[in-house]
């Protein structure tokens, strides 16, 4: 038994990109999360027995902007890495970006990340 947890969709901007005018504006990223806690690690009604949603949208906003990569692959393993917690079973992560040079050719691109 696990408890799934998704935070789904987190705003945030950034400059990743291969493109050189990529890394002088910020760009548009949504970051999903699902982390799996094992069933006992919420051991009782409290936030100390699972994780703060909060400070991960935090981590995930500070992490994305004071960085930069020439890749989204780059950026989901390095956001997996800093996240990762003792208290999960599995972390997966995946980033979005909505705003490329192909969006009138595609919806939305992604890469995903889980461990």
């Amino acid at each position: 038994m696990s408890y799934d947890i998704k935070l789904e969709g987190i705003i945030t901007n950034g400059k990743h990109g291969v493109y050189e005018s990529e890394k002088l504006e910020q760009q548009l990223f949504l970051i999903d999360l699902v982390i799996t806690l094992a069933n006992d690690t919420v051991k009782d009604d409290s936030i100390e027995s699972t994780i703060d949603y909060e400070q991960y949208v935090e981590k995930v906003e500070y992490i994305v902007s004071s960085s930069t990569f020439d890749l989204i692959e780059t950026l989901a393993k390095y956001l997996y890495e800093n996240l990762i917690s003792p208290k999960m079973e599995k972390l997966t992560v995946t980033v979005h970006k909505p705003n490329t040079s192909l969006n009138k050719k595609t919806k939305d691109i992604s890469v995903t990340y889980s461990g």
